[in-house]
């Protein structure tokens, strides 16, 4: 059909249509053309889902609004409220201007530049042939995905702390993603909160918890939280698990802890530590140790053993003691030495006994008994003193 003009509820409008161009016997196989320019002839079919077909309205009627109607940015420079915003939307299919549809295909080439201006919004919607949507939506100076696909959504606000810039909150559900990069890689995160959730305490079917797995190969690996000059306030770290193995191999190992205060708490039924080095040396200094164990102790050492104490030392020992040394035994003190046993006391001798005493010796018992079988005394000089004097024996020899 040729040109025409016509008289909308609107205005004037001018029509260039092409009705039924495939001679199809019915209307619902008939394709057509048109494109009008100026008022929109019948604002009710305007964006109507059940418009005629010929109309194209049913596919215009998928997208009647913009991201940045709802767009929260109070405070934008320049910004336009979200009133007037939503109130030009609402004209979006009923203003009129041009408007073109058609059943068939449409094929643009240019081989030249090609430049196109657009003040207002722009949306654009790909339905792939099926009724999965895809497209983007270039509104209030930002492109966005407005794609209804796996839920993903964007949205865009403005925030004030942020010194005047755009804040984007983004929300996506992808399935199976596979990424390579190549290059050199550089993330840096500024905002109030970054969060990173994998699974969950009630997984389901639809969302089961996941077998994660971590695996790094590199020429030097940093990591560094916090520094001297900005320490971070706070760090909490909870791990729970069934079982846990950690294997660490190394030439060198270096760990160094400065705080405070360290407090460490172990609850287990079994403790197994082992170490196997040429050398171990463990250095303490503090001004209080304290060291507690409740239960029985057992320790083995298979080697020498060299212990040495500058200072006093106390041991309180509540219940029998039993100490037995297989070999020769030198005990040395350079100091005074007071041992006291409030109960009674037995010392046995295997084999011979030796006391030396470099000065005087003095004893002090209020009964002493002495059984002897064999007694030899040799003195340069010995003086007894007593109130009374008992000798009893068989044979007695003065040389």
């Amino acid at each position: 059909m040729g040109t025409r003009e016509g008289e909308g509820i609107n205005g004037k409008y001018l029509l260039i249509e092409v009705p039924n161009f495939n001679d199809a016997a019915s209307e619902a196989e008939a394709m057509g053309s048109y494109l009008r320019l100026g008022a929109v002839k019948d604002p009710s079919l305007a964006a109507n889902p059940g418009a005629p077909r010929a109309t194209g309205e049913d596919l215009a009627a998928r997208v009647t609004s913009f991201i940045d109607d709802t767009r929260k940015r109070d405070g934008c420079p320049d910004f336009l409220p979200e009133a007037e915003r939503q109130a030009e939307t609402a004209k979006l299919h009923t203003k009129g201007g041009w408007r073109d549809h058609s059943d068939g295909n449409r094929i643009t080439t240019t081989r030249g530049d090609k430049v196109e201006v657009i003040k207002g919004n722009y949306r654009m919607l790909v339905l792939g042939r099926q009724e999965d949507t895809a497209g983007w939506d270039v509104s209030g100076g930002h492109i966005q995905d407005a794609t209804d696909l796996w839920t993903a959504a964007t949205t865009i606000e403005w925030v004030q702390n942020y010194n005047g810039t755009w804040k984007v909150t983004e929300k996506t559900e992808k399935g199976d993603v596979d990424t390579t990069y190549h290059g050199d890689t550089f993330d840096r995160f500024y905002g109030n909160k970054q969060t990173s959730i994998t699974g969950s305490e009630a997984p389901t079917a639809e969302r089961p918890n996941p077998t994660c797995l971590s695996s790094t190969w590199a020429q030097r690996i940093e990591s560094y939280t916090g520094s001297a000059a900005c320490p971070v306030p706070q760090i909490l770290d909870e791990t729970w698990a069934d079982r846990i193995a950690s294997k660490t191999t190394a030439t060198a190992i270096s760990d160094e802890t400065t705080a405070q205060t360290i407090s460490s708490t172990t609850s287990a039924t079994s403790i197994s530590d082992e170490t196997a080095a040429s050398t171990v040396s463990s250095t303490t200094t503090a001004s209080l140790v304290s060291d507690t164990t409740i239960g029985e102790v057992r320790s083995v050492t298979i080697g020498n053993t060299s212990d040495v104490t500058i200072g006093n030392a106390a041991s309180i020992t509540v219940g029998a003691t039993e100490e037995v040394t297989i070999g020769g035994l030198v005990e040395l003190t350079i100091a005074a030495m007071l041992e006291v046993s409030l109960t009674a006391g037995v010392s046995i001798n295997m084999g011979p006994k030796a006391e030396l005493n470099l000065t005087n010796r003095q004893e002090l018992s209020q009964f002493r008994t002495n059984v002897k079988n064999i007694c030899a005394s040799v003195s340069s000089a010995e003086s007894v003193s007593t109130g009374a004097y008992n000798l009893m024996s068989g044979v007695i020899n003065l040389f």
